[in-house]
């Protein structure tokens, strides 16, 4: 039996998603004891700019997966400033191919010269405690429940466009981190917390799900369903 807390599945958001919306903060954001991997031995092959590999990390067996969120921070010649953010496209081994957020693979400046790179530093901290909790309220407030039997229009399943969920999901989990990061007076966490209260009240009032591969196998359901009467 597993010592793991239950969790919810599926869920409506990703760490890609989150650093859309993060960031450079994302890295401020992502707490170094949910770190995937990390390591300073980082290479990019000649001729493979996509793909980061490693001799002292096994990606795969770490858990490392796709729309996990990679920061590359040196050699300072190719990343510079706060370094660069890349999402994980696909794991295997040792081995993690890259590109950008939001982008198909092999879209945009790739991050290494097609002549290799070495010494590339690599953390991959992720948010998915955060996202799946973040996810589970959200069933809970739309009556959402993925044990139900298939044809009862209540699973994730059979929502015909997740992606009315995936705005909410992301800014519960930033209004919680930024929340729990704004500690002091300094810096700009404060005004953040009250935007993305705002963001995730916004989002979370235009909600509307509706069922089926059409979208029109029940009644549409958002928060505000219910009629009052007298």
């Amino acid at each position: 039996m597993s010592s793991v807390p239950s969790q919810t599945s599926p869920t409506y958001a990703s760490d890609e998603d989150i650093l859309v919306h993060a960031g450079g903060d994302f890295a401020s954001l992502t707490p170094s004891w949910q770190q995937m991997a990390a390591g300073s031995d980082g290479v990019f092959a000649p001729g493979s700019p996509w793909v980061l590999t490693s001799v002292s990390v096994g990606f795969q067996a770490n858990g490392v997966s796709p729309n996990q969120v990679v920061w590359l921070t040196a050699p300072k010649s190719q990343f510079p400033g706060g370094g660069v953010f890349l999402a994980v496209d696909s794991v295997s081994g040792n081995s993690v191919t890259l590109r950008r957020p939001y982008k198909p693979l092999n879209v945009g400046m790739p991050p290494a010269p097609a002549a290799g790179l070495t010494g590339v530093t690599f953390t991959i901290n992720t948010l998915d405690p955060q996202i799946e909790e973040a996810s589970y309220e959200l069933k809970q407030r739309f009556a959402i429940d993925d044990s139900t039997v298939a044809g009862l229009f209540r699973s994730s399943s059979w929502i015909y466009d997740l992606q009315v969920l995936r705005v909410a999901t992301v800014y519960s989990v930033l209004l919680e981190r930024y929340t729990q990061e704004s500690r002091t007076a300094s810096g700009d966490f404060d005004r953040k917390v009250t935007r993305c209260r705002q963001r995730y009240d916004d989002a979370v009032s235009r909600i509307q799900l509706r069922w089926g591969a059409y979208g029109n196998s029940a009644e549409p359901t958002a928060i505000f369903s219910t009629r009052l009467s007298r």
